[in-house]
């Protein structure tokens, strides 16, 4: 919790957000990351984490310790090899990313108390495989926002007022397809060939491995050494090229928990990041929602990606690409898609001889639905009251009944 990944933040804001309105909220950090302890951060209280990724070894005796009516999970099912048969409430987050769902998730959902969609996509798959769910969507922070002076966002990432700046904000996976997003770039380029742009890639260029990534059931879902595929399309050298970090500078920037959402000291952050730039490319080959989209669409930076899985949700006023073929190449055997080229370079022309500021306006207002306060009053709250009415039943001499 407080970390820079997408599973990070929607811990910190949920839980912190949950206690801020008094219910009581305790975390178990994954990937061993509190080792110190319990101690309390936001008004939450944080368990030690266990010798496993997931903490599968220890979630049970912190459930029982803490009195808990329910064990809500934030990690794709299919990670879990034993938490959905203890004797709990298990209540798993289920980002679904594909179609058909894998029997790798449903088959870890059949004893769970409640099952929760953070998309609608992912609801109606659920459902076609006989699996109610409640839908509650990831939100987006208030310190994400359209900044004033977005030429100097630009001078401190050494871009130029009048670039035009396309920017890739995702871990280096296989799923992200990454390189397909390259060659969209590129044959944007060779359709406009007076354009002055740069491709913004912030990401890891060369494959990371963490220790939660080496599950023997799952999707291995490995990275890409992105340097030779930026090379042999022509984007390493200028005017048109992509911007990135170098791995050992990237590595650093990791390991000091990579950039703060909001740096109010005036340094580095990912609000003024997004603030770079004219449009966010997300053409992946899954999304179980896109929370890149919301955070660029709440600084007034339209979005672009695939007509699949969640990601047309969460791209709100944004453009759609279609995609015409398809790839499995994981073990339970997954569809991750593979977006038009042609198409992803019309939608950068689209936007690229759009009036921006049109389109910013109508990102922001988009992303205003998403902002957590909202998200919280109008989707968690009455989820938890719904589910205290079950947990919590009222014993009249009529009979058993809820509290509603």
């Amino acid at each position: 919790m407080g970390g820079s990944s997408a599973y990070s933040k929607v811990t910190f804001e949920t839980c912190t957000r949950l206690a801020r309105v008094g219910y009581q909220v305790a975390h178990i950090p994954m990937g061993r990351s509190n080792l110190l302890g319990k101690n309390v951060y936001h008004g939450v209280l944080l368990y030690p984490s266990g010798d496993e990724p997931f903490c599968e070894d220890v979630a049970l005796q912190h459930y029982i310790d803490f009195k808990a009516d329910m064990l809500i999970t934030l990690k794709e099912p299919w990670v879990f090899s034993r938490v959905f048969a203890y004797p709990i409430n298990f209540v798993p987050i289920c980002p679904i990313d594909h179609s058909p769902v894998s029997n790798f998730i449903t088959s870890r959902l059949q004893t769970a108390f409640k099952v929760i969609s953070i998309s609608r996509f992912g609801q109606m798959e659920l459902k076609k495989q006989g699996i109610d769910s409640e839908f509650i969507p990831h939100g987006v922070s208030e310190v994400y926002r359209p900044l004033e002076d977005r030429a100097a966002c630009r001078k401190m990432f050494f871009l130029q007022e009048d670039d035009f700046v396309v920017g890739i904000v995702a871990m280096n996976r296989a799923r992200k397809m990454i390189p397909q997003m390259l060659r969209g770039y590129k044959r944007f380029l060779e359709s406009n060939r007076d354009v002055k742009s740069h491709l913004l890639l912030w990401t890891s260029v060369v494959p990371d491995v963490r220790p939660e990534d080496a599950v023997s059931i799952g999707v291995q879902d490995v990275g890409v050494n992105l340097i030779p595929e930026i090379a042999e399309l022509g984007l390493a050298t200028p005017p048109n090229d992509v911007r990135w970090f170098k791995p050992e500078e990237w590595a650093k920037l990791m390991s000091m928990g990579g950039l703060p959402e909001w740096d109010p000291s005036g340094g580095w952050d990912m609000v003024k990041l997004y603030n770079t730039m004219d449009c966010l490319l997300l053409c992946s080959g899954a999304e179980g929602a896109g929370l890149t989209l919301l955070e660029a669409a709440a600084c007034g930076v339209i979005g672009i990606t695939t007509d699949y899985a969640a990601g047309p949700e969460y791209v709100g006023p944004g453009l759609v690409v279609p995609w015409k073929d398809y790839v499995i190449y994981d073990t339970p055997g997954t569809r991750r898609v593979l977006a038009d080229v042609d198409a992803m370079a019309e939608a950068l022309t689209k936007i690229y001889n759009a009036d921006r500021a049109k389109l910013a306006n109508k990102a922001v207002r988009f992303a205003e639905r998403y902002r957590w306060n909202n998200i919280i009053e109008s989707y968690w709250k009455p989820f938890l009251n719904k589910c205290a009415e079950e947990l919590y039943p009222l014993v009249k001499k009529e009979g058993t009944t809820t509290w509603a």
